[in-house]
């Protein structure tokens, strides 16, 4: 049962739900990554494309830390959901000054007022409706997997979109990463997959749905570019019940052994440059959508450190002709066909996933890889 019922259970009767936990700053953690990557090399951080995205997290951590993390666009936008979409402010500092200057004059406060009016009517309409849907998905896919137990944290940092689905607290974006799950679990036995390696984890709810279907699971390792892995690093701790190696723990280290926790699960969160240092077998590894934001050579270079330390099989969710040309300053696409033949070798059994991704979420299976000897 999750471990916030008690203060919950009023909602179901259409009460307003707590924020869940507040997550933690560790400003310290968040500068020694900061620096740790500048030296790494342009393999092991953030690509063209994402440069951008990683610049205004990082402005925004300056101003407000992680107050809100659930509902702040400018730390989520690009790998997450919550909160009401608001305009992007430039990152020129006088520009926006001036933007906070035009806003308050007579008149364009007025405009300014009744857009944002409108916005949050239209907002909160959205947000009904994806709790429905996720409710129709969370059922579903406890009919096939009658043993589903999510963990309990999920609204942690302030998600204002949470709902109480048989007596655990639940937001819509999990629902979407369990479906995802469960897809890849209706095809390979949670007691044959005992450890998982993803890159481009996002804020980690991939994890735990991992963690919510699979009770044989026992390490985790997630891999992303600063400031990403910070965010998901502080939500992750916030969540009961994981043991969670931070930055901090591993950076000094020559090898790294992802060894399983006494009792649950132990969830890795490594930067990049890491990686190499990895030592021991894990049995699947995932990525969704991600490795089409970087380049070829980014995408080699993390395809041979994963063929080194991956046994049993490769997940790949990826759009089959890759982002359109430029998009994000990338300047070459990445197709799921080329990173089917980074894998290829090792792993030539090639199958498409149809599911409850495909028939809740607008995917479709030729987007789905599972790739096993």
């Amino acid at each position: 049962m999750d471990q916030n019922l008690a203060a919950i259970e009023p909602a179901e009767s259409g009460q307003p739900l707590p924020p869940g936990k507040p997550i933690a700053d560790d400003p310290a953690l968040l500068a020694l990554m900061v620096a740790d990557a500048a030296p790494s090399g342009p393999l092991w951080t953030a690509t063209a494309y994402w440069r951008g995205y990683s610049a205004r997290i990082l402005r925004e951590l300056e101003r407000v830390g992680l107050a809100d993390l659930r509902t702040n666009q400018a730390l989520l936008k690009g790998f997450a959901t919550g909160g009401m979409p608001l305009p992007e402010l430039p990152a020129a500092p006088w520009k926006r000054a001036a933007w906070r200057t035009l806003q308050a004059l007579p008149g364009v406060s007025q405009i300014v007022g009744e857009y944002r009016r409108v916005l949050a009517a239209e907002y909160a309409r959205h947000r009904e409706t994806r709790r429905r849907h996720a409710r129709m998905v969370m059922d579903e896919i406890a009919r096939a997997f009658p043993d589903l137990r999510p963990p309990g944290g999920l609204a942690n940092g302030g998600a204002d979109d949470a709902f109480v689905w048989r007596g655990h607290m639940i937001v819509p974006a999990f629902a979407m990463y369990l479906s995802r799950a469960a897809d890849f679990y209706a095809r390979v036995p949670a007691r044959e997959v005992k450890s998982i390696v993803e890159i481009g984890p996002g804020l980690g709810l991939g994890s735990l749905a991992h963690i919510a279907l699979n009770p044989s699971l026992r390490v985790v390792v997630n891999v992303d570019i600063v400031p990403v892995l910070y965010l998901s690093t502080q939500f992750l701790k916030s969540i009961g019940r994981l043991d969670v190696v931070d930055y901090r723990m591993v950076r000094a280290r020559e090898r790294i052994v992802a060894e399983p926790a006494s009792a649950g699960v132990r969830v890795y969160q490594l930067a990049p440059w890491l990686l190499p240092r990895i030592d021991g077998a894990f049995d699947f590894f995932f990525n969704a959508f991600s490795f089409q934001e970087m380049e070829p050579e980014v995408c080699r270079n993390y395809a041979a450190e994963l063929l080194r330390i991956v046994e049993r099989g490769v997940l790949l969710h990826e759009m089959t002709a890759g982002h359109k040309r430029g998009a994000g300053g990338q300047e070459r696409q990445v197709t799921l066909s080329f990173l089917e033949s980074q894998f290829r070798e090792k792993f030539p059994t090639a199958a498409r996933l149809d599911g409850f991704w495909p028939r809740f979420y607008d995917g479709h299976p030729e987007m789905t890889r599972l790739l096993t000897k």
